[in-house]
């Protein structure tokens, strides 16, 4: 299998639905497109403002959609009777233990294991929401759309923030 990690570089590989829900409360009568975008999104400015590459890995059951890139995000949906879990074993398998380069964020401990095992870190689904995608977040969630959501005062932006909005959009300071 060839999973498309590239091995030049750190990368993440996430167990899309459970980050998902994680990230979301009351999932079942939300539109799970929206929820996916509003997920890659974050995952997108994740990796543009640490240059490190995400691969987000859906399960395929209900879907016809396969491997594609969204925008600067590489998203992968499984294919019929494949589980994200089990893609993403069978990706750290094929890398034949040269998996040192890879997170893998799943709160899933048995793909935490098999993570541990072929080599890679790994990073349960919760401690990448706070330490990665929505540092400094309050543990409040929006009564509106159930997302976790940082109250920010009405100040400007700080500048590491308008830098990350800047390399996200393509343009260049000055």
């Amino acid at each position: 299998m060839n999973c498309g990690v590239t091995r030049s570089s750190m990368e993440y590989i996430i167990d899309g639905y459970n980050l998902l829900h994680k990230l979301f409360e009351d999932t079942i009568d939300r539109p799970l497109e929206h929820m996916r975008e509003r997920t890659e999104s974050l995952l997108m400015n994740f990796q543009v403002s640490e240059k490190t590459r995400v691969t987000i890995v859906y399960d395929g059951q209900n879907t016809r959609r396969k491997h594609h890139e969204h925008g600067v995000l590489n998203r992968i949906f499984t294919r019929k009777g494949q589980t994200a879990d089990d893609w993403i074993i069978d990706c750290l398998s094929s890398l034949d233990g040269s998996a040192s380069e890879l997170t893998i964020v799943s709160s899933d401990r048995y793909i935490c294991r098999h993570a541990s095992a072929y080599g890679a870190s790994y990073m349960l689904s919760e401690t990448f929401i706070k330490t990665c995608i929505a540092p400094g977040r309050e543990e409040k969630r929006d009564p509106e759309n159930g997302f976790y959501r940082k109250k920010y005062d009405q100040g400007h932006l700080h500048q590491k923030e308008v830098d990350r909005w800047l390399a996200l959009f393509g343009k260049s300071k000055g």
